[in-house]
Protein backbone atom coordinates (compact mmCIF):
# COMPACT_ATOMS: atom_id res chain seq x y z
CA UNK A 1 0.00 0.00 0.00
CA UNK A 2 2.91 1.88 1.06
CA UNK A 3 4.44 1.68 -2.52
CA UNK A 4 1.27 2.51 -4.40
CA UNK A 5 0.89 5.61 -2.24
CA UNK A 6 4.37 7.30 -3.25
CA UNK A 7 3.43 6.15 -7.13
CA UNK A 8 0.77 8.24 -6.71
CA UNK A 9 2.48 10.92 -5.02
CA UNK A 10 5.67 10.69 -6.91
CA UNK A 11 3.74 10.59 -9.86
CA UNK A 12 2.05 13.63 -9.24
CA UNK A 13 4.96 15.65 -8.29
CA UNK A 14 6.82 14.69 -11.62
CA UNK A 15 3.38 15.47 -14.00
CA UNK A 16 3.32 19.09 -11.72
CA UNK A 17 7.24 19.79 -12.86
CA UNK A 18 6.15 18.81 -16.70
CA UNK A 19 3.52 20.87 -16.46
CA UNK A 20 5.58 23.83 -14.94
CA UNK A 21 7.96 23.12 -18.29
CA UNK A 22 5.38 23.64 -20.67
CA UNK A 23 3.64 26.74 -19.01
CA UNK A 24 6.88 28.28 -19.28
CA UNK A 25 7.32 27.18 -22.61
CA UNK A 26 3.85 28.51 -23.80
CA UNK A 27 4.34 31.45 -22.44
CA UNK A 28 7.47 32.32 -24.26
CA UNK A 29 5.76 31.46 -27.04
CA UNK A 30 2.74 33.82 -26.00
CA UNK A 31 5.06 36.56 -25.47
CA UNK A 32 6.36 36.15 -28.71
CA UNK A 33 3.00 36.60 -30.33
CA UNK A 34 1.90 39.32 -27.97
CA UNK A 35 -1.14 37.82 -26.54
CA UNK A 36 -3.18 39.59 -23.45
CA UNK A 37 -2.27 38.76 -20.16
CA UNK A 38 -5.89 37.59 -19.15
CA UNK A 39 -6.12 35.69 -22.74
CA UNK A 40 -3.20 34.39 -21.19
CA UNK A 41 -4.32 32.78 -18.08
CA UNK A 42 -7.90 32.07 -19.33
CA UNK A 43 -6.70 29.80 -22.05
CA UNK A 44 -2.59 29.09 -22.34
CA UNK A 45 -2.09 28.67 -18.42
CA UNK A 46 -5.51 26.80 -17.69
CA UNK A 47 -4.73 24.35 -20.69
CA UNK A 48 -1.23 24.11 -19.75
CA UNK A 49 -2.15 23.83 -15.37
CA UNK A 50 -4.43 21.53 -16.11
CA UNK A 51 -2.56 19.03 -17.62
CA UNK A 52 -2.75 16.37 -14.83
CA UNK A 53 -6.47 16.17 -15.57
CA UNK A 54 -6.35 16.09 -19.29
CA UNK A 55 -3.42 13.62 -19.31
CA UNK A 56 -5.16 10.87 -16.56
CA UNK A 57 -8.74 11.39 -18.63
CA UNK A 58 -6.66 10.53 -21.88
CA UNK A 59 -4.58 7.40 -20.34
CA UNK A 60 -7.94 6.86 -18.25
CA UNK A 61 -10.21 6.57 -21.19
CA UNK A 62 -7.83 4.18 -23.26
CA UNK A 63 -7.36 1.71 -20.54
CA UNK A 64 -11.47 1.60 -20.05
CA UNK A 65 -10.92 0.55 -23.72
CA UNK A 66 -8.63 -2.09 -22.71
CA UNK A 67 -10.49 -3.21 -19.94
CA UNK A 68 -14.28 -2.66 -20.53
CA UNK A 69 -15.17 -4.58 -16.51
CA UNK A 70 -13.37 -1.89 -14.92
CA UNK A 71 -15.21 1.42 -16.18
CA UNK A 72 -17.50 2.34 -12.96
CA UNK A 73 -13.52 2.21 -10.87
CA UNK A 74 -11.85 4.27 -13.53
CA UNK A 75 -14.89 6.41 -14.40
CA UNK A 76 -15.45 7.06 -10.53
CA UNK A 77 -11.85 8.22 -10.56
CA UNK A 78 -11.87 10.30 -13.03
CA UNK A 79 -14.56 12.41 -12.56
CA UNK A 80 -14.02 12.62 -8.95
CA UNK A 81 -10.67 13.91 -9.49
CA UNK A 82 -12.02 16.44 -12.27
CA UNK A 83 -14.58 17.64 -10.45
CA UNK A 84 -12.34 17.22 -6.89
CA UNK A 85 -9.69 19.50 -8.47
CA UNK A 86 -12.32 22.31 -9.07
CA UNK A 87 -13.75 22.55 -6.37
CA UNK A 88 -10.60 22.46 -4.62
CA UNK A 89 -9.51 25.20 -6.75
CA UNK A 90 -12.66 27.35 -6.68
CA UNK A 91 -12.78 27.10 -2.64
CA UNK A 92 -9.74 26.83 -1.62
CA UNK A 93 -7.19 27.59 -4.11
CA UNK A 94 -9.02 30.90 -5.20
CA UNK A 95 -10.50 32.36 -1.65
CA UNK A 96 -6.13 31.34 -0.63
CA UNK A 97 -5.39 33.77 -3.08
CA UNK A 98 -7.37 36.46 -2.31
CA UNK A 99 -6.41 36.30 1.09
CA UNK A 100 -2.71 36.55 0.40
CA UNK A 101 -3.01 39.14 -2.32
CA UNK A 102 -6.50 39.97 -4.55
CA UNK A 103 -9.01 38.17 -6.96
CA UNK A 104 -9.83 41.15 -9.00
CA UNK A 105 -12.63 40.76 -11.80
CA UNK A 106 -13.74 43.90 -13.24
CA UNK A 107 -17.92 43.37 -13.41
CA UNK A 108 -18.22 43.52 -16.91
CA UNK A 109 -16.44 40.44 -17.56
CA UNK A 110 -18.09 38.42 -15.23
CA UNK A 111 -20.42 36.91 -18.02
CA UNK A 112 -17.35 36.04 -19.43
CA UNK A 113 -15.20 34.26 -16.75
CA UNK A 114 -17.48 33.18 -13.91
CA UNK A 115 -20.15 33.01 -15.93
CA UNK A 116 -18.71 30.69 -18.08
CA UNK A 117 -17.44 28.70 -15.40
CA UNK A 118 -20.72 28.04 -14.12
CA UNK A 119 -22.10 27.24 -17.94
CA UNK A 120 -19.38 24.63 -18.00
CA UNK A 121 -20.33 22.69 -14.24
CA UNK A 122 -24.02 23.25 -16.13
CA UNK A 123 -22.71 21.61 -19.22
CA UNK A 124 -21.17 18.62 -17.40
CA UNK A 125 -24.20 18.17 -14.67
CA UNK A 126 -26.33 17.97 -17.50
CA UNK A 127 -24.18 15.35 -19.21
CA UNK A 128 -24.14 13.28 -16.04
CA UNK A 129 -28.16 13.45 -15.56
CA UNK A 130 -28.73 9.82 -17.55
CA UNK A 131 -25.87 7.92 -15.18
CA UNK A 132 -23.26 7.84 -18.13
CA UNK A 133 -21.54 10.36 -20.26
CA UNK A 134 -21.63 9.11 -23.99
CA UNK A 135 -18.90 10.02 -26.75
CA UNK A 136 -21.67 12.32 -28.29
CA UNK A 137 -22.06 14.19 -24.98
CA UNK A 138 -18.21 13.86 -25.26
CA UNK A 139 -18.01 15.75 -28.47
CA UNK A 140 -20.55 18.54 -27.37
CA UNK A 141 -18.73 19.24 -24.19
CA UNK A 142 -15.69 19.53 -26.29
CA UNK A 143 -17.55 22.01 -29.42
CA UNK A 144 -19.09 24.21 -26.43
CA UNK A 145 -15.21 24.68 -24.94
CA UNK A 146 -13.68 25.20 -28.78
CA UNK A 147 -16.58 27.56 -28.96
CA UNK A 148 -15.64 29.80 -25.92
CA UNK A 149 -11.98 29.65 -26.84
CA UNK A 150 -12.71 31.09 -30.47
CA UNK A 151 -15.18 33.66 -28.49
CA UNK A 152 -12.20 34.54 -26.22
CA UNK A 153 -10.08 34.87 -29.02
CA UNK A 154 -12.61 37.36 -31.22
CA UNK A 155 -12.99 39.34 -27.97
CA UNK A 156 -9.51 39.78 -26.83
CA UNK A 157 -8.03 40.65 -29.94
CA UNK A 158 -8.03 44.15 -29.52
CA UNK A 159 -5.86 43.05 -25.95
CA UNK A 160 -2.40 42.75 -26.81
CA UNK A 161 0.73 42.63 -24.88
CA UNK A 162 3.88 43.97 -26.00
CA UNK A 163 5.58 41.47 -27.76
CA UNK A 164 8.77 39.86 -26.07
CA UNK A 165 10.47 38.14 -29.42
CA UNK A 166 12.19 34.53 -29.21
CA UNK A 167 15.51 34.65 -30.94
CA UNK A 168 15.45 32.77 -34.22
CA UNK A 169 14.91 29.08 -34.38
CA UNK A 170 13.58 29.37 -30.52
CA UNK A 171 10.17 29.09 -31.52
CA UNK A 172 10.27 25.07 -32.87
CA UNK A 173 12.23 24.68 -29.81
CA UNK A 174 9.79 25.34 -27.60
CA UNK A 175 6.99 23.58 -29.59
CA UNK A 176 9.67 20.57 -28.96
CA UNK A 177 10.05 21.20 -25.36
CA UNK A 178 5.74 21.00 -25.42
CA UNK A 179 5.22 18.26 -27.25
CA UNK A 180 8.36 16.00 -25.33
CA UNK A 181 6.13 16.94 -21.57
CA UNK A 182 3.26 15.75 -22.90
CA UNK A 183 4.60 12.03 -24.32
CA UNK A 184 6.85 12.40 -20.79
CA UNK A 185 3.09 12.63 -18.62
CA UNK A 186 1.24 10.02 -20.52
CA UNK A 187 4.14 7.63 -19.61
CA UNK A 188 4.02 8.82 -15.78
CA UNK A 189 -0.20 9.15 -15.72
CA UNK A 190 -0.15 5.32 -16.87
CA UNK A 191 1.38 4.17 -13.60
CA UNK A 192 -0.23 6.56 -11.26
CA UNK A 193 -3.75 5.63 -12.60
CA UNK A 194 -2.75 1.40 -11.78
CA UNK A 195 -1.55 2.18 -8.58
CA UNK A 196 -4.90 4.83 -7.45
CA UNK A 197 -6.94 1.67 -8.96
CA UNK A 198 -5.08 -0.82 -6.03
CA UNK A 199 -5.99 1.64 -3.57
CA UNK A 200 -9.49 1.88 -4.30
CA UNK A 201 -9.72 -1.65 -3.68
CA UNK A 202 -7.65 -1.90 -0.61
CA UNK A 203 -9.28 1.63 1.25
CA UNK A 204 -12.10 1.77 2.76
CA UNK A 205 -12.88 4.32 0.29
CA UNK A 206 -15.03 4.43 -3.25
CA UNK A 207 -13.32 5.08 -6.33
CA UNK A 208 -15.03 8.88 -6.51
CA UNK A 209 -13.87 10.20 -2.83
CA UNK A 210 -10.46 8.83 -3.36
CA UNK A 211 -10.20 10.73 -6.82
CA UNK A 212 -11.51 13.78 -5.27
CA UNK A 213 -9.46 13.65 -2.00
CA UNK A 214 -6.46 12.46 -3.14
CA UNK A 215 -6.06 12.78 -6.86
CA UNK A 216 -8.31 16.03 -6.99
CA UNK A 217 -5.58 17.88 -4.34
CA UNK A 218 -2.69 16.62 -6.51
CA UNK A 219 -4.38 17.79 -10.00
CA UNK A 220 -5.17 21.21 -8.23
CA UNK A 221 -1.09 21.81 -7.76
CA UNK A 222 0.38 23.19 -11.10
CA UNK A 223 -2.92 25.58 -10.85
CA UNK A 224 -2.27 26.79 -7.26
CA UNK A 225 1.28 27.00 -7.88
CA UNK A 226 1.31 29.12 -11.29
CA UNK A 227 -1.61 31.83 -9.85
CA UNK A 228 0.74 32.30 -6.76
CA UNK A 229 3.59 32.82 -8.75
CA UNK A 230 1.73 35.24 -11.14
CA UNK A 231 0.26 36.99 -7.87
CA UNK A 232 3.79 37.36 -6.62
CA UNK A 233 5.07 38.91 -9.86
CA UNK A 234 1.66 41.39 -9.96
CA UNK A 235 -0.18 39.52 -12.37
CA UNK A 236 -3.55 39.52 -11.10
CA UNK A 237 -5.15 39.26 -14.05
CA UNK A 238 -3.55 36.18 -14.94
CA UNK A 239 -3.69 34.43 -11.46
CA UNK A 240 -7.42 34.95 -11.54
CA UNK A 241 -7.66 33.58 -15.00
CA UNK A 242 -5.90 30.83 -13.95
CA UNK A 243 -7.86 29.56 -11.79
CA UNK A 244 -11.19 30.37 -13.49
CA UNK A 245 -9.92 29.15 -16.92
CA UNK A 246 -8.70 25.52 -15.16
CA UNK A 247 -12.58 25.33 -14.25
CA UNK A 248 -13.98 25.70 -17.50
CA UNK A 249 -11.36 23.40 -18.76
CA UNK A 250 -11.57 20.50 -16.61
CA UNK A 251 -15.43 19.84 -16.82
CA UNK A 252 -15.46 20.95 -21.03
CA UNK A 253 -12.53 19.61 -22.42
CA UNK A 254 -10.84 17.02 -19.88
CA UNK A 255 -13.97 15.44 -18.62
CA UNK A 256 -15.53 16.02 -23.07
CA UNK A 257 -12.00 14.22 -24.54
CA UNK A 258 -12.08 11.13 -22.05
CA UNK A 259 -15.59 10.43 -22.56
CA UNK A 260 -15.11 11.17 -26.27
CA UNK A 261 -12.41 8.26 -26.05
CA UNK A 262 -14.51 5.69 -24.25
CA UNK A 263 -17.65 7.08 -22.28
CA UNK A 264 -17.87 7.00 -18.66
CA UNK A 265 -20.53 5.76 -16.33
CA UNK A 266 -21.24 8.22 -13.67
CA UNK A 267 -21.31 7.77 -9.61
CA UNK A 268 -24.68 8.93 -8.24
CA UNK A 269 -23.04 11.29 -6.17
CA UNK A 270 -21.14 12.75 -8.66
CA UNK A 271 -24.76 14.40 -10.16
CA UNK A 272 -26.78 14.58 -6.58
CA UNK A 273 -23.96 16.52 -4.62
CA UNK A 274 -20.33 17.39 -6.19
CA UNK A 275 -21.60 19.10 -9.26
CA UNK A 276 -24.48 20.67 -7.30
CA UNK A 277 -21.57 22.13 -4.96
CA UNK A 278 -19.77 22.62 -7.37
CA UNK A 279 -22.50 24.93 -9.28
CA UNK A 280 -24.20 26.48 -5.65
CA UNK A 281 -20.29 27.94 -4.96
CA UNK A 282 -19.98 29.35 -8.62
CA UNK A 283 -22.88 31.03 -8.15
CA UNK A 284 -21.80 32.52 -4.20
CA UNK A 285 -18.16 33.14 -6.26
CA UNK A 286 -20.45 35.30 -8.95
CA UNK A 287 -22.16 36.91 -6.75
CA UNK A 288 -19.08 38.19 -4.29
CA UNK A 289 -17.33 39.49 -7.49
CA UNK A 290 -20.43 41.02 -8.53
CA UNK A 291 -20.58 43.08 -5.33
CA UNK A 292 -16.67 44.20 -4.94
CA UNK A 293 -15.28 43.01 -7.86
CA UNK A 294 -12.77 41.73 -5.94
CA UNK A 295 -12.52 38.77 -3.58
CA UNK A 296 -12.74 40.06 0.35
CA UNK A 297 -11.43 38.09 3.60
CA UNK A 298 -15.04 37.52 4.75
CA UNK A 299 -15.96 35.92 1.34
CA UNK A 300 -12.29 33.97 1.17
CA UNK A 301 -12.97 32.57 4.60
CA UNK A 302 -16.65 31.46 3.74
CA UNK A 303 -15.61 29.61 0.77
CA UNK A 304 -12.68 27.73 2.91
CA UNK A 305 -15.52 26.53 5.38
CA UNK A 306 -17.87 25.39 2.88
CA UNK A 307 -15.08 23.76 1.38
CA UNK A 308 -14.51 21.43 4.90
CA UNK A 309 -17.77 20.96 5.08
CA UNK A 310 -18.52 19.68 1.73
CA UNK A 311 -15.28 17.51 2.66
CA UNK A 312 -16.52 16.00 5.90
CA UNK A 313 -20.24 15.57 4.63
CA UNK A 314 -19.01 13.75 1.35
CA UNK A 315 -17.34 11.28 3.48
CA UNK A 316 -20.09 10.72 5.57
CA UNK A 317 -23.30 10.94 3.17
CA UNK A 318 -21.79 8.71 0.15
CA UNK A 319 -19.72 6.16 1.46
CA UNK A 320 -19.58 4.05 -1.37
CA UNK A 321 -20.64 4.62 -4.95
CA UNK A 322 -23.37 3.99 -6.25
CA UNK A 323 -24.39 3.32 -10.45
Amino acid sequence: MLADFLIVLGGAGAILLLAEAVIRATLRLARHYGLSGSFVGLTILSIGSSLLEIVTHVIGSVRILHSPERMDTLSGLLLGSNIGSDIFQQNFVLPLVGVLGTVMVARKMLMVEVGALLAASGLLWLACLGGTITRFEGVLLMVAYLAYLYYLARAKSSTTRHHVRLRPGRVPVQVLVVSGCFAAMALVANPVLAAAERLVGMLPLSASLFGVLVLGVCAALPELMTALVSLRQGQRDISAGILIGSNITNPLFGAGLGALISGYTVPAVIVEYDLPVKITTGVLLYVFLWRHEQLGRGAAFALFGLYFGYVVLRGALFPADSF
